[in-house]
């Protein structure tokens, strides 16, 4: 019922991810919604934790089964309390802050991928920040060439037909305009040259599949790193060379407060600058 629900509202892939979840928590199976309680859910997020999961994936599935939990009370009236509510699971410190590429190491990773299919998303990302979805969706009258920047107005995803087309994007902070260098464009220019459009002409005409099974094998391969991490280090980089947190949530598509959570070790960086800047002119 809840998967019918939120297939009304909902994406593909996030339908697809509670699903996915559900699987996890088989053991509850066999009881009557109305006697789960607390102690069958940490139960499950005990046996988690003995198989190795990573935290962030636990984490992950308790809050999906708590969303669940939320519409068996809220919507079908089944329950009086989240069995749900105070489940202890816990903070895995090495995946709190996601990877981020310096300089030199960034540059090593385009060279060694220049040869690759793939390698215009993956460049498109270090430079622009931009997520997947938008990538994929990028048309080249998306470029403008005079001014410099990039308008992001819609993503390449799977609509609620299964098939792959154009969609809209995250949220409305998501439409935005980036700005890019002419190093940037100069590259862009000269891939357009060498590489075929499709019918829709996009930039960089794949699907999320192949970016999961193609690009992201080989960036782990060559950097430990997804092309999610590749936006993580385009942000890390605007920041750590002075640009502020709202301009920064603006380029990313972001809201200013997840912005300042995401990349806050950032910002201690800078202080500890700051800091060391004050002890040489006082």
């Amino acid at each position: 019922m809840f998967l019918d629900h939120i297939n009304l509202y909902k994406e593909y892939y996030t339908v697809k991810s509670y699903r996915n979840c559900f699987s996890k928590f088989k053991l509850l199976n066999d009881k009557k919604i109305k006697d789960i309680q607390k102690y069958d859910i940490q139960n499950i997020m005990d046996s988690f934790i003995r198989e190795g999961l990573k935290c962030i994936s636990i984490e992950t599935y308790l809050r999906r089964i708590n969303v669940f939990f939320k519409y068996v009370r809220d919507d079908l009236n089944l329950i009086i309390e989240l069995p749900t509510a105070n489940i202890k699971i816990p903070k895995d410190k090495e995946n709190i802050n996601k990877k981020a590429l310096n300089k030199k190491d960034l540059k090593t990773l385009l060279k060694n991928l220049k040869n690759n299919k793939f390698y215009i998303v993956a460049f498109i990302a270090a430079n622009t920040g931009m997520r997947v979805g938008e990538i994929l969706g990028l048309t080249w009258n998306d470029l403008d060439e005079i001014n410099l920047s990039l308008n992001v107005n819609k993503q390449w995803k799977v609509l609620k037909d299964k098939k792959s087309n154009f969609g809209t994007l995250k949220s409305k902070n998501s439409y935005r305009d980036i700005p890019i260098s002419a190093n940037t464009l100069k590259e862009l220019k000269n891939y357009k040259k060498n590489n075929p459009t499709d019918i829709n002409n996009r930039i960089a005409p794949f699907n999320r599949a192949s970016i999961d099974k193609y690009l992201n094998p080989k960036l782990r391969e060559l950097a430990g790193i997804s092309i999610h991490e590749l936006r993580h280090t385009y942000a890390t980089t605007l920041i750590s060379n002075g640009i502020d947190f709202k301009t920064t949530a603006q380029i990313l598509g972001h809201t200013v407060g997840m912005t300042m959570r995401t990349y806050s070790h950032v910002n201690n960086d800078m202080m500890k600058k700051a800091s060391d800047t004050i002890s040489k002119i006082f």
